[in-house]
């Protein structure tokens, strides 16, 4: 499990490196993002044992609860369970009774919170937490990391130089004044009785538990560098008070060499070394640690999140590089928390999804590249980008392609109109025959009857054995009001890489479908042009959030 965003609670490392028994409960703070289904934070931190002040917020607009479970717990397959006999989770507010669960809140209605104090378990390790209400377990859960501390440096040694420097000499061409090994394995100053205008070099080995990426502190005053397996990770040259810097390193496995250097010119000589990793908290390697070097580390400012588009009234438009929609996206999000993407590259609807719009942060802040992914859950798409329209002279002909940043042979964009409720239509030409194509959303995500319909009017007579694509690489079970239809799975790359949050990036890419018409052709879904077509999409899954509240 890779997260790049955690909490770190005060209070765990004594100065000298030693957990405490706390006495007052560190705080952890849990929070649900509005109509997105996920939690603030994938990954939270304690010490073992700790004594623990726990509030999970809910601030979006349906119930959502914390359970916490045993390590190696799978968290899908315990609501599954759960929901084998409905009526009983029903009176249970759908929380789980499984000898796995060791904490739980309440089902927390929206914009209420729930506090709970509780010991962390005295066992490290990591141990899972799920939102148990029925659909949502696929995308909002994390994991508590119950760490203690890390291993310390093996073998150290020190060599003492004589001399005053205002910037770190290279001590390869200086003799040393004395050297030997550091008997209790820790980073100090405590040799003979200098006070200033010295250097050290400390020499040792720190085992790696497991292949990861893993994160070194450093603070001195005066000049340091840390040099890991040969490679310079942190240079604080210069005369200069004690600051905190950190960096990261990706270890294998084992044992790695670890060189750190130092010089002492005039008054205070502080020298810190630390280290972090998946499986252990921030541990401290010297014998000195600045204050509060432990305290949770502020993130830095994300400029891919912060700008949520919500729409008011009326639908809102966002025209940008959306994942999964190519680079001339047009996004609409409606106000009952049906969105789409359709792609003005392609000519077709790329994406649909359903809770909350797009977050402009990623465009909006600075110059803004890349793509962004929908903000919102239960994200389908229908086909890959390829063009709406095709002749088929047989059945096995090949379905057209798209070369992105080609135009479409036979297709001509002619721009988008807003109705007076500010719902788009598409217009485009294909062989000469005007298309207009409009989306628009029916219901509320949060209703099992929420759909969006699509209608497409041709304005001149289509070609023979002309069609148009519905679905594909699918698999379709015809129903009575049309086809279930289960494309491949679906992935979407996001924010995941700067937004400090581990984006839900996969989807089922389930979706019903209904087209008077259409027929299935193997793994693609077709139905033949007329002068009108239209095509409704839901989510298989009903909601079942009437029966709570909402504020």
């Amino acid at each position: 499990m890779n997260f790049s965003r955690f909490l770190l609670l005060p209070g765990l490392l004594a100065s000298g490196g030693s957990f405490l028994s706390a006495q007052e409960p560190v705080k952890l703070a849990l929070r649900t993002l509005s109509a997105q289904m996920k939690y603030d934070l994938a990954e939270l931190h304690v010490a073992p044992g700790a004594k623990v002040a726990f509030t999970f917020e809910n601030a979006d607009d349906i119930p959502h609860n914390v359970v916490f479970c045993d390590p190696g717990t799978d968290v899908d397959g315990l609501v599954a369970k759960m929901l084998e006999k409905p009526e009983e989770a029903v009176k249970r507010n759908f929380v789980p009774e499984d000898p796995r669960v060791w904490l739980k809140t309440g089902m927390v209605n929206p914009h209420e919170k729930q506090d709970l104090e509780f010991s962390a378990p005295k066992k490290p390790g990591l141990y899972p937490f799920v939102c148990s209400f029925p659909g949502h377990a696929s995308s909002m859960k994390g994991v508590l990391r119950v760490l203690g501390e890390g291993g310390k440096l093996k073998d150290l040694k020190f060599a003492l130089y004589e001399g005053s420097w205002t910037k770190l000499p290279d001590f390869t061409q200086l003799k040393p004044h004395r050297e030997g090994p550091v008997a209790d394995n820790l980073v100090q100053l405590n040799f003979d009785d200098y006070k200033n205008h010295y250097g050290l070099v400390f020499t040792g080995r720190i085992e790696a538990p497991e292949p990861a990426e893993y994160t070194f502190y450093l603070a001195s005053n005066d000049g340091s560098r840390l040099v890991v397996n040969g490679k310079e990770l942190i240079k604080a040259d210069g005369i200069h008070a004690a600051k905190v810097i950190q960096a990261k390193t990706s270890l294998g496995k084992g044992m790695h060499q670890v060189r750190l250097e130092y010089f002492q010119a005039d008054k205070g000589a502080d020298l810190f070394l630390g280290w972090k990793g998946l499986s252990f908290a921030a541990t401290p390697l010297s014998k000195w640690t600045p204050p509060n070097w432990t305290q949770p580390v502020v993130p830095t400012k994300n400029d891919f999140i912060g700008m949520p588009l919500e729409p008011g009234e009326r639908p809102v438009l966002y025209r940008n590089f959306i994942a999964g929609a190519g680079e001339r996206a047009i996004g609409v999000g409606f106000p009952g928390g049906l969105n789409f993407a359709w792609s003005a590259e392609a000519m077709n609807l790329a994406l649909a999804w359903r809770g909350a719009f797009i977050d402009a942060a990623r465009h909006w802040n600075g110059r803004g590249g890349g793509y962004q992914a929908p903000a919102g859950f239960d994200v389908l798409r229908p086909t890959d980008l390829v063009p709406p329209l095709a002749v088929l002279e047989t059945p096995d002909t090949q379905w057209p392609s798209l070369t992105p940043g080609t135009p479409l042979e036979g297709y001509q964009w002619k721009g988008y109109t807003l109705d007076e409720r500010g719902v788009p239509t598409f217009h485009y030409a294909w062989r000469g025959i005007a298309v207009a194509e409009r989306l628009e959303s029916q219901g509320s995500f949060k209703e099992g009857a929420a759909r969006l319909v699509r209608t497409l009017k041709f304005d001149g007579t289509p070609p023979p054995n002309a069609f148009l694509i519905l679905a594909r690489k699918a698999a379709f079970r015809a129903e009575t009001d049309g086809f279930e239809v289960r494309c491949e799975k679906l992935s979407l790359a996001g924010t995941a890489a700067k937004s400090g949050l581990k984006d839900r990036t996969d989807y089922d890419n389930k979706f019903k479908l209904h087209a008077e018409g259409a027929v299935a052709k193997g793994d693609t879904l077709l139905v033949p042009l007329r002068n009108q077509i239209r095509v409704t999409y839901s989510w298989p899954k009903p909601a079942v959030h009437a029966q709570f509240p909402s504020k």
